[in-house]
C-alpha cells in the first residue's frame, strides 16, 4: 500500500491531469503482467494487441517490463504529467533529456511503435472520456472541495483525513506537505499504479471511470450485420444514439454528430435513460449522457 498524509496546503492544491505515456506505461503492464490471458475489462484488447504484435516490441518493451531487473524505465525518467506536455511526442521528447545512459532513443522510438500499434486506434475516444473524467472530478473539487473529491475516487483509492491510501506494488508512507498533488486518471490502472515523485509535487494515477466502458472505447469497427441487430432491437434511430454515447455527449452534441433535430434525440435519450441503458450527470449549464452498465452490457452481449 501507498499512503500519502496530506497536509492543509497540499490539500489546497490538489490537480488532475492527463498523460499519454502514462496510459502507454500501464497498458504494457497489463500485457507484462498478465502473459496469458489478461482480465476483464482488458482481455478483448489484449488479444487484439498481442495478434501479429511485432516481435521487436515484445522484446524491447513488454519483456523487460516483465523481468523489472535491470527497470525498463530508470527512477526520475518518467516525466510527470503536464499541460503543456499533452502528447505522446512532448513526454516521450522530456522522457529523452530524463533518460540516464544510452538506450533513450531506442526506447522512446519503440514507445511511439508500440503507441501506434495498440493504443492509437482508440486514444480518440479514451482521451475524450478522461478529459469528461477530469472536469467530472474537476467540478466536484471546485464546488464541494478537495476532500470531496477524495472520497469519490475509484479504484480502491480511500481518502482518511489527512490520509490518501492506495494499493501499490510495496509499502510507502509518503509525507506530502507544502506540495501540489497530482491525480491523474488512466484507464489502464489495472495493469500498474504509477507515483512520481518530485521537488513541489506528488502524482498519482488512479482508476478512471472510463475503465467499466474500456471494451466499448477499445471496440473495434462495427460490421453491417451486427448493426442491425441493435437497430432491429432498439429502433434505428436509438441504435445511432446508443452508439454516439461511447463517450460523453451533450444532447446538441449528439444531434450535431448525427444529424438529426434536438428535439428528436432528447426523446431517445428520455427512453433510454428510463431503460438503464443511459445515465446523464449535470455540469454546470451542461447535462452529459454517456452509456450506463446496462447500455455497455447490452452492447457486448450483441458483440459490438
Amino acid at each position: 500500500m501507498i499512503r500519502l498524509k496530506v497536509d492543509d496546503d497540499s490539500l489546497g492544491r490538489v490537480r488532475l491531469a492527463l498523460s499519454p505515456l502514462w496510459e502507454t506505461i500501464g497498458s504494457l503492464a497489463i500485457l507484462a503482467r498478465y502473459p496469458g490471458e489478461a482480465p476483464s475489462p482488458y482481455s478483448r484488447w489484449a488479444r487484439t494487441v498481442r495478434r501479429g504484435m511485432p516481435q521487436e516490441l515484445v522484446e524491447g518493451l513488454v519483456e523487460p517490463l516483465r523481468r523489472a531487473d535491470p527497470p525498463l524505465f530508470p527512477p526520475g525518467s518518467v516525466p510527470l504529467p503536464s499541460p503543456q506536455r499533452g502528447t505522446l511526442a512532448a513526454e516521450l521528447g522530456e522522457l529523452r533529456c530524463r533518460y540516464e545512459g544510452r538506450g533513450a532513443d531506442r526506447l522512446c522510438a519503440l514507445l511511439e511503435r508500440y503507441w501506434d500499434w495498440a493504443i492509437a486506434p482508440h486514444w480518440a475516444r479514451m482521451r475524450a472520456s478522461l478529459e469528461e473524467e477530469a472536469l467530472f472530478r474537476g467540478r466536484t473539487l471546485v464546488v464541494s472541495g478537495p476532500e470531496a473529491m477524495l472520497e469519490e475516487l475509484d479504484g480502491r483509492v480511500l481518502w482518511s483525513r489527512p490520509v490518501l491510501t492506495a494499493p501499490f506494488h510495496c509499502d510507502l508512507d509518503v509525507p506530502v506537505t507544502r506540495s501540489q498533488l497530482l491525480l491523474v486518471p488512466t484507464v489502464f490502472a489495472g495493469g500498474v499504479r504509477l507515483f512520481q515523485q518530485e521537488a513541489g509535487v506528488v502524482a498519482l494515477s488512479y482508476q478512471a471511470r472510463a475503465t467499466g466502458f474500456f471494451q466499448v472505447l477499445t471496440a473495434p469497427e462495427r460490421v453491417s450485420r451486427t448493426e442491425d441487430r441493435l437497430a432491429i432491437l432498439l429502433g434505428s434511430g436509438r441504435a445511432q444514439v446508443v452508439r454516439a454515447l461511447e463517450v460523453p455527449q451533450t444532447t446538441t452534441a449528439v444531434a450535431a454528430s448525427l444529424g438529426m433535430a434536438k428535439s428528436t434525440v432528447s426523446q431517445h435519450l428520455t427512453v433510454l435513460s428510463a431503460s438503464g441503458l443511459v445515465w446523464k450527470q449535470r455540469f454546470g449549464g451542461r447535462v452529459l449522457y454517456q452509456l450506463d452498465q446496462g447500455g455497455v452490457a447490452l452492447l457486448e452481449r450483441l458483440g459490438l
